[in-house]
């Protein structure tokens, strides 16, 4: 009811700011000529390599590539709220699903905004050191690459790194293989940012249970979970992940062995198909990774 409530106002008359969005391609020898908004039936031509629409109304936004007739690709950002100016930077199109991903977006307005499901923000919307908790939404096969969804929703989307210097664990300590991890599992991220990236250097994982689709917690000696330690508490695997604080007492870090700080590029490139609905990830979260961008 809010959601619609918001749409309607940004769609009156006088109720509230418009909405501007503006964008460029990665690609130039693959520039659309034109970008079509759907919801508010307006057509921007793409002039060197960029478009630029203005006076949209707010709620969801989707845009279409269209190169000659056809359409190459296309944007859905849901829930534009009124006022947000929007500029997304290099945006390539995926092959397979044909949904265009930015590299980078400039954000004026929300916190956080859904492209093509993938919660996104600016450069600088992730602090330079991260301890969050989240949901993974997707994982590539060896581990070494998470799509990770931070219960605190003023977070994007993390994409984190996972290499020989990070500490993979169980509440208890006891070691959790990278490769194990898969969609639907909750984890704490412990690490710093490099590039948009989150070079983990310990991941807590409490894995998602097996049988009758629920998150398996953490849980005490006698099979209960005890709020008062590092425990997940329990849910479904269809719902939202729970804004779960950091625990007041969380368990030490151990210092894990020093890494260089930038990011391989097979590792980026890993990320990015993941990020795509490609690649062979194990996502089964709600709202992003592997299997997202076959959604309509």
């Amino acid at each position: 009811m809010g959601f619609l409530l918001a749409a309607a106002l940004g769609g009156c008359g006088d109720g509230g700011e418009r909405v501007s969005i503006r964008g460029d391609f990665a690609d130039t020898a693959a520039v659309p000529t034109s970008v079509f908004a759907v919801e508010a039936g307006r057509e921007a031509e793409v002039k060197r390599g960029a478009f630029d629409l203005r006076d949209l109304s707010a709620g969801p936004v989707t845009l279409r590539l269209v190169r000659g007739v056809d359409t190459v690709g296309s944007v859905m950002l849901q829930n534009v709220p009124a006022g947000t100016r929007l500029q997304l930077h290099a945006l390539r199109t995926d092959g397979a699903t044909r949904r265009a991903f930015p590299r980078a977006l400039a954000l004026e307005g929300p916190p956080v905004l859904l492209v093509n499901g993938i919660r996104m923000a600016g450069g600088d919307a992730v602090p330079a050191q991260v301890d969050a908790r989240g949901t993974v939404l997707s994982a590539s096969e060896d581990g070494a690459a998470l799509l990770v969804r931070p219960a605190d929703p003023a977070l994007p989307d993390l994409r984190v790194v996972v290499g020989l210097g990070t500490e993979t664990v169980a509440p208890d300590s006891s070691r959790v293989e990278p490769a194990g991890i898969t969609g639907g599992d909750s984890v704490r991220v412990e690490g710093r940012t490099d590039g948009g990236f989150v070079v983990a250097s310990r991941l807590t994982v409490w894995r998602r249970g097996r049988t009758g689709g629920a998150s398996a917690a953490a849980s005490t000696p006698e099979g209960r979970a005890d709020s008062r330690d590092d425990s997940e508490p329990e849910r479904t695997a269809s719902a939202a992940p729970s804004p779960t604080p950091p625990s007041p007492t969380p368990p030490p870090v151990r210092t894990a062995a020093r890494v260089p700080v930038r990011v391989p590029r097979e590792v980026r490139q890993r990320i990015d198909r993941i990020e795509h609905g490609r690649g062979g990830g194990k996502g089964r979260g709600n709202g992003g990774g592997r299997g997202h961008g076959k959604k309509g």
